[in-house]
């Protein structure tokens, strides 16, 4: 057995100064203490230093294989010209293989404020596949000599288009990841296991599948799932509920798209885009919807849907409710990203019972009055964007996510963004920032009898960080993540 002491320990929703220490066995708490034995000669003693000792964090919405393969590959994030973006494929691209893949590039940011095009990919990868992927995920560029091996691979893209968006930067994207070998797969989850323990999660949701018809290397990973650090929770990223069902997943969907996103104009809505006469686009019919999202709940699979315009929320939630009207089940359905909502739409949300899995960075990155938002919406809109209070103050049980590979996984960035909205009639209190990460977070997969909260009979996870999150300073750190009891990233 051990103990862990010398800390402040959050309990419920607060650091509770009657905790000295808490009593671990093998994985789970057996009892908070309130004092220290008289004698600790039978028990290893953990010290943790003075420091903050929370639940263990969980993110409910990642791309962890893109993150983790990405981590390994090249990140375009600093480039502010696209000369930037050629150096730092032909600097970085030596040791990647046949596939390379430059990621979280913002044609905003860069001087010429565009995508480059093929022919200048060309002069600096001729003879490899290259992928040049937006920040957001849902547009990119691929070379010519990728456009040959997709073509020749019987996946059909249109390569006269520069770039790609909506299904065409799907299939082009998908179908590089589905090329790679298994190691590098493999490669690709234990980097993102060591990434989200030293960014104090415990828990990551990942999407494994194409957003079409393929679950990819869904069971490839559940063969390996024990050897990751980090709990992996698999969602089947597809709409083929039989392969779902055949590998015993218990949910579907994730990152299956309603829309798009706003970057590309893509996401549905009922007004038009600032000074742009389209509304984005609905990807399926309502009665597509309607089918697979009745069928799933049929087979008791937990739905996951990405709608970030009103219009595809509306869409997703509309049967969300049916279903709750007329065959209610307690599986949680989920509307991922979930972020343009009015008053109406938000007790739509609260009727049906279906759970927003929101981004809190997403607001930290382009909400404001002269933000991203505002820019492609107007500032009025750009208001009802990300309406993490609101929802709570009505009884809907969200929960805090990165979207990672989009933005990154940090909690301690993740948890400040929730509580400084630009909107700060939106913005949470430490405590309600914490459930969103730890008891919404473990409930939304069926784990609150698990994990999710420092009490006894619940796994020995904790996230341990310098600081009390209701009083930030300085130097804000996570100094250890404890996995079923087990130190598996220190830095005290």
């Amino acid at each position: 057995m051990k103990i862990f002491y010398n800390a402040k320990f959050w309990h419920k929703s607060s650091f509770d100064n009657g905790i000295v220490a808490i009593l671990t066995d093998q994985s789970k708490i057996l009892k908070l203490l309130s004092e220290l034995p008289e004698s600790t000669q039978d028990y290893e003693l953990v010290d943790l230093k003075g420091n903050y000792v929370y639940p263990g964090f969980i993110d409910t919405h990642t791309h962890s294989f893109e993150g983790g393969l990405y981590s390994l590959m090249i990140n375009l994030g600093a480039a502010r010209s696209l000369q930037d973006v050629f150096d730092l494929i032909s600097e970085g691209m030596g040791d990647k293989g046949r596939y390379i893949f430059a990621w979280n590039f913002d044609e905003q940011k860069t001087h010429e404020g565009r995508f480059p095009t093929r022919a200048e990919l060309d002069a600096v990868v001729k003879d490899k596949n290259l992928v040049l992927r937006r920040v957001d995920g849902h547009s990119c560029i691929i070379n010519s000599f990728a456009c040959d091996s997709i073509l020749g691979g019987m996946t059909k893209v249109h390569c006269e288009n520069e770039v790609f968006k909506g299904f065409e930067n799907d299939k082009a994207v998908h179908w590089f990841h589905n090329s790679i070998e298994s190691s590098l797969v493999l490669q690709a989850y234990h980097a993102a296991s060591e990434l989200a323990l030293k960014a104090g999660f415990t828990t990551i949701h990942t999407m494994v599948g194409d957003a079409n018809m393929s679950i990819g290397h869904y069971s490839l990973i559940q063969q390996h799932i024990d050897e990751f650090g980090v709990d992996f929770v698999l969602y089947p990223q597809s709409f083929n509920i039989e392969a779902a069902l055949e590998v015993g997943a218990r949910r579907i969907g994730g990152c299956i798209l309603a829309d798009g996103s706003l970057g590309s104009y893509t996401a549905a809505l009922y007004e038009p885009y600032k000074g742009q006469p389209i509304r984005g686009n609905l990807y399926q019919s309502d009665s597509y919807w309607h089918d697979f999202i009745t069928r799933a709940h049929q087979n008791n699979l937990q739905v996951g849907v990405h709608c970030i315009g009103d219009r595809a929320i509306t869409q997703i939630n509309s049967v969300y409710m049916a279903l709750a009207n007329s065959d209610y089940k307690d599986l949680r359905h989920q509307l991922i990203h979930c972020e343009l909502t009015d008053d109406a739409l938000v007790n739509q949300i609260k009727a049906s019972g279906a759970v927003p899995v929101m981004q809190p960075m997403f607001d930290q990155l382009w909400g404001g009055d002269n933000g991203f938002y505002a820019k492609v919406l107007g500032q009025e809109r750009a208001r009802k964007m990300n309406r993490y209070a609101t929802m709570l103050s009505r009884g809907i049980k969200i929960t805090g996510s990165s979207d990672w590979y989009v933005t990154e996984l940090d909690i301690i960035k993740s948890l400040e963004a929730a509580m400084n909205h630009h909107n700060p009639s939106e913005a949470l209190t430490a405590a309600q920032a914490v459930d969103i990460y730890t008891k919404n977070a473990a409930w939304l997969s069926h784990d609150e009898a698990v994990k999710g909260q420092l009490l006894p009979g619940l796994m020995a996870d904790f996230t341990v960080m310098n600081y009390d999150l209701s009083q930030p300073g300085t130097d804000q750190r996570v100094v250890a993540t404890i996995k079923a009891g087990m130190p598996l990233y220190e830095d005290l």
